[in-house]
Protein backbone atom coordinates (compact mmCIF):
# COMPACT_ATOMS: atom_id res chain seq x y z
CA UNK A 1 0.00 0.00 0.00
CA UNK A 2 1.68 3.37 -0.99
CA UNK A 3 1.94 5.83 1.37
CA UNK A 4 -0.46 9.22 1.94
CA UNK A 5 -0.07 11.58 -0.97
CA UNK A 6 -0.12 14.60 1.21
CA UNK A 7 2.65 13.99 3.20
CA UNK A 8 5.54 16.59 2.95
CA UNK A 9 3.88 17.91 0.37
CA UNK A 10 6.31 20.17 -2.04
CA UNK A 11 4.63 23.24 -4.27
CA UNK A 12 7.91 25.19 -6.16
CA UNK A 13 8.00 28.83 -7.07
CA UNK A 14 8.93 29.83 -10.41
CA UNK A 15 12.38 30.51 -9.42
CA UNK A 16 12.68 26.98 -7.64
CA UNK A 17 11.41 25.32 -10.74
CA UNK A 18 13.26 27.00 -13.70
CA UNK A 19 16.67 26.04 -11.07
CA UNK A 20 15.80 22.75 -10.89
CA UNK A 21 15.10 22.28 -14.57
CA UNK A 22 18.26 23.93 -15.48
CA UNK A 23 20.12 21.47 -13.29
CA UNK A 24 18.58 18.48 -14.22
CA UNK A 25 19.67 19.11 -17.80
CA UNK A 26 23.40 19.96 -16.64
CA UNK A 27 23.37 16.90 -14.19
CA UNK A 28 23.99 14.47 -16.80
CA UNK A 29 27.68 13.67 -15.18
CA UNK A 30 25.56 13.31 -11.77
CA UNK A 31 22.97 10.34 -11.71
CA UNK A 32 21.89 10.79 -8.28
CA UNK A 33 21.43 14.29 -8.62
CA UNK A 34 19.47 14.30 -11.44
CA UNK A 35 17.13 11.64 -9.58
CA UNK A 36 16.46 14.26 -6.70
CA UNK A 37 16.09 16.63 -8.49
CA UNK A 38 12.82 14.85 -10.87
CA UNK A 39 11.16 13.64 -7.05
CA UNK A 40 10.98 17.44 -6.18
CA UNK A 41 9.37 18.46 -9.75
CA UNK A 42 7.44 15.51 -9.56
CA UNK A 43 5.99 16.45 -5.66
CA UNK A 44 5.44 19.45 -7.26
CA UNK A 45 3.32 17.80 -10.15
CA UNK A 46 1.11 15.98 -7.26
CA UNK A 47 2.30 12.50 -7.64
CA UNK A 48 2.39 10.18 -4.61
CA UNK A 49 4.93 8.99 -3.19
CA UNK A 50 4.27 5.58 -5.00
CA UNK A 51 4.32 6.91 -8.31
CA UNK A 52 7.41 8.81 -8.28
CA UNK A 53 9.21 5.57 -7.29
CA UNK A 54 7.65 3.18 -9.76
CA UNK A 55 8.81 6.32 -12.34
CA UNK A 56 11.89 6.53 -11.38
CA UNK A 57 13.03 3.05 -10.02
CA UNK A 58 13.79 3.63 -6.74
CA UNK A 59 12.65 3.02 -3.27
CA UNK A 60 9.73 5.20 -1.16
CA UNK A 61 11.54 5.76 1.38
CA UNK A 62 13.94 7.46 -0.78
CA UNK A 63 10.99 9.59 -2.20
CA UNK A 64 10.04 10.31 1.35
CA UNK A 65 13.25 10.96 2.48
CA UNK A 66 14.18 13.35 0.43
CA UNK A 67 10.98 15.38 0.09
CA UNK A 68 11.43 15.51 3.91
CA UNK A 69 15.07 16.97 3.36
CA UNK A 70 14.52 19.41 0.75
CA UNK A 71 11.65 21.30 2.99
CA UNK A 72 13.62 21.09 5.74
CA UNK A 73 16.58 22.63 3.81
CA UNK A 74 14.73 24.61 0.91
CA UNK A 75 16.23 28.26 2.57
CA UNK A 76 19.48 26.85 1.16
CA UNK A 77 18.36 27.19 -2.35
CA UNK A 78 16.04 24.76 -4.37
CA UNK A 79 19.57 22.97 -5.65
CA UNK A 80 21.81 23.39 -2.59
CA UNK A 81 19.00 21.78 -0.68
CA UNK A 82 19.82 18.27 -2.73
CA UNK A 83 23.22 18.46 -2.33
CA UNK A 84 24.84 16.00 -0.37
CA UNK A 85 26.01 17.72 3.32
CA UNK A 86 29.73 17.26 4.62
CA UNK A 87 30.41 14.28 5.42
CA UNK A 88 33.93 13.57 7.88
CA UNK A 89 34.91 10.02 6.52
CA UNK A 90 37.46 8.64 7.88
CA UNK A 91 40.65 10.32 9.56
CA UNK A 92 43.27 10.27 6.86
CA UNK A 93 45.96 8.10 7.84
CA UNK A 94 49.04 9.67 7.11
CA UNK A 95 49.21 13.34 8.01
CA UNK A 96 51.20 16.29 6.25
CA UNK A 97 54.96 15.14 7.15
CA UNK A 98 53.84 11.99 5.71
CA UNK A 99 52.38 13.32 2.35
CA UNK A 100 55.50 15.89 1.96
CA UNK A 101 57.85 13.11 2.83
CA UNK A 102 56.12 11.39 0.17
CA UNK A 103 56.23 14.22 -2.52
CA UNK A 104 60.00 15.00 -1.79
CA UNK A 105 60.86 11.29 -2.45
CA UNK A 106 58.62 11.82 -6.06
CA UNK A 107 59.97 15.05 -7.34
CA UNK A 108 64.17 13.61 -6.90
CA UNK A 109 63.38 10.27 -7.48
CA UNK A 110 64.57 11.14 -10.86
CA UNK A 111 67.51 12.78 -9.99
CA UNK A 112 68.87 10.80 -7.20
CA UNK A 113 67.66 7.02 -8.03
CA UNK A 114 69.93 5.86 -10.62
CA UNK A 115 67.22 3.41 -12.42
CA UNK A 116 67.11 2.23 -15.39
CA UNK A 117 64.06 4.12 -16.09
CA UNK A 118 63.44 7.32 -18.23
CA UNK A 119 59.80 8.22 -16.88
CA UNK A 120 58.08 6.61 -13.95
CA UNK A 121 54.76 4.88 -13.32
CA UNK A 122 52.71 4.85 -10.10
CA UNK A 123 53.98 1.01 -9.27
CA UNK A 124 57.53 2.48 -10.39
CA UNK A 125 57.05 5.67 -7.54
CA UNK A 126 55.36 2.96 -5.20
CA UNK A 127 58.26 0.80 -5.02
CA UNK A 128 60.23 3.73 -4.20
CA UNK A 129 58.63 5.44 -1.66
CA UNK A 130 57.97 2.19 0.30
CA UNK A 131 61.98 1.31 0.08
CA UNK A 132 62.69 5.02 0.99
CA UNK A 133 60.17 6.29 3.51
CA UNK A 134 59.12 2.73 5.01
CA UNK A 135 55.67 3.30 4.60
CA UNK A 136 54.76 -0.54 3.82
CA UNK A 137 51.03 0.53 4.32
CA UNK A 138 50.94 3.37 1.55
CA UNK A 139 48.73 1.96 -1.58
CA UNK A 140 48.75 2.93 -4.76
CA UNK A 141 45.54 4.44 -4.91
CA UNK A 142 46.58 6.63 -1.47
CA UNK A 143 49.58 7.75 -3.27
CA UNK A 144 47.98 8.52 -6.28
CA UNK A 145 45.82 10.89 -4.60
CA UNK A 146 48.86 12.33 -2.85
CA UNK A 147 49.86 13.30 -6.67
CA UNK A 148 46.73 14.56 -7.82
CA UNK A 149 46.83 16.89 -4.54
CA UNK A 150 49.66 18.14 -5.62
CA UNK A 151 49.13 18.47 -9.29
CA UNK A 152 52.51 15.92 -9.70
CA UNK A 153 52.67 13.89 -12.58
CA UNK A 154 56.28 12.63 -13.27
CA UNK A 155 55.08 9.91 -16.31
CA UNK A 156 55.05 12.92 -18.37
CA UNK A 157 57.60 14.97 -20.18
CA UNK A 158 57.70 18.22 -22.70
CA UNK A 159 60.84 19.38 -24.01
CA UNK A 160 61.99 22.86 -23.62
CA UNK A 161 65.10 25.25 -24.45
CA UNK A 162 66.84 27.67 -22.53
CA UNK A 163 68.35 30.45 -24.45
CA UNK A 164 72.16 30.05 -24.65
CA UNK A 165 72.96 32.71 -27.20
CA UNK A 166 74.79 35.73 -24.94
CA UNK A 167 72.83 37.60 -27.27
CA UNK A 168 69.56 36.63 -27.32
CA UNK A 169 67.50 39.79 -26.11
CA UNK A 170 68.85 42.00 -28.08
CA UNK A 171 68.66 40.09 -31.12
CA UNK A 172 64.82 39.07 -30.56
CA UNK A 173 64.34 42.19 -29.53
CA UNK A 174 64.92 43.57 -33.27
CA UNK A 175 62.96 41.16 -34.41
CA UNK A 176 59.84 42.05 -32.45
CA UNK A 177 60.08 46.25 -32.99
CA UNK A 178 60.28 45.46 -36.56
CA UNK A 179 56.84 43.24 -36.16
CA UNK A 180 55.75 45.62 -34.04
CA UNK A 181 56.87 48.41 -36.90
CA UNK A 182 59.70 49.81 -35.49
CA UNK A 183 63.31 49.94 -36.65
CA UNK A 184 66.15 51.53 -34.39
CA UNK A 185 63.33 53.56 -32.27
CA UNK A 186 62.12 55.28 -35.30
CA UNK A 187 58.52 53.93 -36.49
CA UNK A 188 58.99 52.41 -40.20
CA UNK A 189 58.24 54.24 -43.15
CA UNK A 190 55.58 53.29 -45.37
CA UNK A 191 58.39 52.44 -48.46
CA UNK A 192 59.74 50.10 -45.64
CA UNK A 193 59.15 46.20 -45.68
CA UNK A 194 59.86 43.22 -43.66
CA UNK A 195 60.12 40.09 -45.08
CA UNK A 196 60.55 36.63 -43.07
CA UNK A 197 62.46 33.79 -45.24
CA UNK A 198 63.77 30.57 -44.33
CA UNK A 199 63.86 26.83 -46.58
CA UNK A 200 61.82 23.75 -45.62
CA UNK A 201 63.65 20.36 -46.65
CA UNK A 202 60.83 18.04 -47.84
CA UNK A 203 61.12 14.15 -48.28
CA UNK A 204 59.67 12.89 -51.81
CA UNK A 205 57.56 10.02 -50.60
CA UNK A 206 55.09 7.77 -52.71
CA UNK A 207 53.03 5.60 -51.49
CA UNK A 208 53.49 1.53 -52.54
CA UNK A 209 49.84 1.46 -52.64
CA UNK A 210 47.29 3.99 -53.87
CA UNK A 211 45.27 5.39 -51.12
CA UNK A 212 41.07 4.64 -50.35
CA UNK A 213 38.80 7.66 -51.07
CA UNK A 214 36.37 8.41 -48.04
CA UNK A 215 33.42 6.98 -47.63
CA UNK A 216 30.42 7.38 -45.83
CA UNK A 217 31.31 6.21 -41.57
CA UNK A 218 34.91 5.60 -42.72
CA UNK A 219 37.75 7.79 -43.15
CA UNK A 220 40.34 7.86 -45.66
CA UNK A 221 43.09 5.08 -45.62
CA UNK A 222 46.55 6.21 -46.90
CA UNK A 223 49.29 3.49 -47.08
CA UNK A 224 51.74 3.34 -44.61
CA UNK A 225 54.16 2.10 -46.84
CA UNK A 226 56.29 4.49 -48.90
CA UNK A 227 59.36 5.13 -50.99
CA UNK A 228 62.03 7.71 -50.62
CA UNK A 229 62.34 9.37 -53.92
CA UNK A 230 64.86 11.78 -53.18
CA UNK A 231 64.44 15.75 -51.09
CA UNK A 232 63.78 19.20 -51.86
CA UNK A 233 64.23 22.22 -50.45
CA UNK A 234 61.72 24.64 -50.64
CA UNK A 235 62.66 28.10 -50.14
CA UNK A 236 60.33 30.98 -49.09
CA UNK A 237 60.03 34.36 -48.58
CA UNK A 238 56.81 35.84 -46.67
CA UNK A 239 55.92 40.00 -46.01
CA UNK A 240 55.18 40.29 -42.99
CA UNK A 241 52.68 43.37 -43.26
CA UNK A 242 51.52 42.66 -47.11
CA UNK A 243 50.59 39.21 -46.76
CA UNK A 244 52.92 38.29 -50.03
CA UNK A 245 54.52 34.72 -50.35
CA UNK A 246 57.51 34.32 -52.91
CA UNK A 247 58.54 30.81 -53.31
CA UNK A 248 61.19 28.50 -55.54
CA UNK A 249 62.19 24.51 -55.30
CA UNK A 250 65.49 23.95 -55.33
CA UNK A 251 67.20 20.47 -55.63
CA UNK A 252 69.11 21.45 -51.93
CA UNK A 253 69.49 24.42 -49.68
CA UNK A 254 72.52 25.94 -50.57
CA UNK A 255 73.62 29.99 -50.60
CA UNK A 256 73.00 29.24 -54.52
CA UNK A 257 69.59 28.71 -53.96
CA UNK A 258 69.00 31.34 -51.50
CA UNK A 259 70.51 33.56 -53.45
CA UNK A 260 67.77 32.95 -56.02
CA UNK A 261 65.18 33.68 -53.55
CA UNK A 262 66.27 36.86 -52.67
CA UNK A 263 66.65 37.95 -56.81
CA UNK A 264 62.86 36.66 -57.16
CA UNK A 265 61.87 39.22 -54.43
CA UNK A 266 64.28 41.76 -54.99
CA UNK A 267 64.22 42.47 -58.57
CA UNK A 268 60.46 42.85 -58.32
CA UNK A 269 58.32 46.19 -57.65
CA UNK A 270 57.79 47.55 -54.86
CA UNK A 271 61.15 45.92 -53.22
CA UNK A 272 63.57 46.92 -56.32
CA UNK A 273 62.93 50.84 -55.57
CA UNK A 274 61.81 50.58 -51.73
CA UNK A 275 64.10 52.61 -49.32
CA UNK A 276 64.66 49.41 -47.16
CA UNK A 277 63.87 46.17 -47.11
CA UNK A 278 64.34 43.97 -43.65
CA UNK A 279 65.26 40.14 -44.20
CA UNK A 280 64.58 37.76 -41.46
CA UNK A 281 66.57 34.75 -41.08
CA UNK A 282 68.34 32.69 -39.11
CA UNK A 283 71.82 31.52 -39.72
CA UNK A 284 71.03 28.00 -42.09
CA UNK A 285 73.48 27.51 -44.59
CA UNK A 286 72.21 29.51 -47.51
CA UNK A 287 72.50 32.61 -45.06
CA UNK A 288 74.58 32.40 -42.33
CA UNK A 289 75.33 35.12 -40.09
CA UNK A 290 78.95 35.51 -40.52
CA UNK A 291 78.40 35.89 -44.51
CA UNK A 292 74.96 37.04 -45.26
CA UNK A 293 74.74 40.55 -44.16
CA UNK A 294 77.55 41.45 -46.07
CA UNK A 295 76.27 39.58 -49.29
CA UNK A 296 73.24 40.70 -49.20
CA UNK A 297 74.03 44.16 -49.04
CA UNK A 298 76.50 43.92 -52.16
CA UNK A 299 73.43 42.57 -53.97
CA UNK A 300 71.03 44.95 -53.09
CA UNK A 301 72.14 48.15 -50.85
CA UNK A 302 68.14 48.52 -50.11
CA UNK A 303 68.55 45.47 -48.33
CA UNK A 304 69.01 44.92 -44.51
CA UNK A 305 70.04 41.33 -42.61
CA UNK A 306 68.55 41.09 -39.43
CA UNK A 307 69.57 37.80 -38.16
CA UNK A 308 67.61 35.78 -35.44
CA UNK A 309 68.89 35.21 -31.98
CA UNK A 310 70.97 30.72 -31.99
CA UNK A 311 67.58 28.52 -31.83
CA UNK A 312 64.91 30.87 -32.36
CA UNK A 313 62.96 30.03 -35.90
CA UNK A 314 59.51 30.32 -33.40
CA UNK A 315 60.35 34.16 -34.06
CA UNK A 316 60.43 33.69 -37.77
CA UNK A 317 57.15 34.13 -39.06
CA UNK A 318 58.20 32.05 -42.54
CA UNK A 319 58.08 28.75 -40.21
CA UNK A 320 54.09 29.80 -39.59
CA UNK A 321 53.54 29.69 -43.11
CA UNK A 322 55.70 26.80 -43.41
CA UNK A 323 53.20 25.01 -40.92
CA UNK A 324 50.17 25.79 -42.91
CA UNK A 325 52.17 24.08 -46.09
CA UNK A 326 53.04 20.72 -43.71
CA UNK A 327 49.56 20.32 -42.82
CA UNK A 328 47.60 21.27 -45.75
CA UNK A 329 50.15 20.09 -48.32
CA UNK A 330 52.41 17.62 -46.85
CA UNK A 331 50.50 15.76 -44.81
CA UNK A 332 49.59 12.92 -46.35
CA UNK A 333 52.41 12.89 -48.62
CA UNK A 334 52.23 10.91 -52.05
CA UNK A 335 54.00 11.86 -55.51
CA UNK A 336 55.44 9.80 -57.81
CA UNK A 337 58.27 12.69 -58.57
CA UNK A 338 60.23 15.47 -57.69
CA UNK A 339 58.36 17.44 -60.45
CA UNK A 340 54.68 16.83 -59.34
CA UNK A 341 56.18 17.75 -55.75
CA UNK A 342 57.25 21.31 -56.84
CA UNK A 343 53.67 21.90 -59.14
CA UNK A 344 51.90 20.75 -55.59
CA UNK A 345 53.97 22.98 -53.80
CA UNK A 346 53.63 26.12 -56.09
CA UNK A 347 50.32 25.71 -56.77
CA UNK A 348 49.73 25.91 -52.93
CA UNK A 349 51.52 28.84 -53.31
CA UNK A 350 49.48 30.65 -55.56
CA UNK A 351 46.13 29.24 -53.83
CA UNK A 352 47.17 30.32 -50.49
CA UNK A 353 47.92 34.39 -51.50
CA UNK A 354 44.37 34.01 -52.66
CA UNK A 355 43.15 33.93 -49.23
CA UNK A 356 46.35 35.32 -47.36
CA UNK A 357 46.28 37.82 -44.25
CA UNK A 358 49.21 39.37 -41.80
CA UNK A 359 49.50 36.65 -39.10
CA UNK A 360 48.28 38.31 -35.66
CA UNK A 361 51.60 38.34 -33.64
CA UNK A 362 51.19 39.79 -30.27
CA UNK A 363 54.28 38.71 -28.44
CA UNK A 364 56.05 41.95 -27.66
CA UNK A 365 59.31 42.82 -26.01
CA UNK A 366 57.86 43.48 -22.84
CA UNK A 367 56.19 39.97 -22.91
CA UNK A 368 59.68 38.06 -23.93
CA UNK A 369 61.47 40.16 -20.67
CA UNK A 370 59.35 38.87 -18.52
CA UNK A 371 58.97 35.11 -19.79
CA UNK A 372 63.29 34.86 -19.72
CA UNK A 373 63.01 36.60 -16.28
CA UNK A 374 60.98 33.73 -15.18
CA UNK A 375 62.42 31.30 -16.96
CA UNK A 376 66.23 32.80 -14.96
CA UNK A 377 64.10 32.34 -11.75
CA UNK A 378 63.00 28.93 -13.00
CA UNK A 379 66.51 27.84 -13.38
CA UNK A 380 68.24 29.07 -10.43
CA UNK A 381 65.36 26.69 -8.64
CA UNK A 382 67.02 23.92 -10.78
CA UNK A 383 69.09 21.26 -8.41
Amino acid sequence: MGRTPYKYQIKLSGKEKQELQQAKKKGHKDARLVIRILIILLADKGRTIAETAACLGCTEQTVLNWRKRFLERRAEGALAALMDLPRSGRPPRYGIKERAQVTAVVCETLKVHQLPLSRFSVADLHRVVVKEEGLASLSQGTLSRILRENVLKPWQYRYWLFPRDPDFVSRACVVLDLYAGFWEGQRLAATDYVLSADEKRIQVLARCHPALPTIPGAVQRVEFEYERLGTVAYHAAWDVFRARIFGLVAPTASIETFNQLVHLVMEQSPYRTAERVFWLVDSGPGHHRSTFPQRLAEMYPNAVAVMLPVHASWLNQIEMYFSIVQRKVLTPLDVVDEAVLTDRLMNFQDHYQEVAKPFTWKLTTEDLKKRLDALKGFGAALP
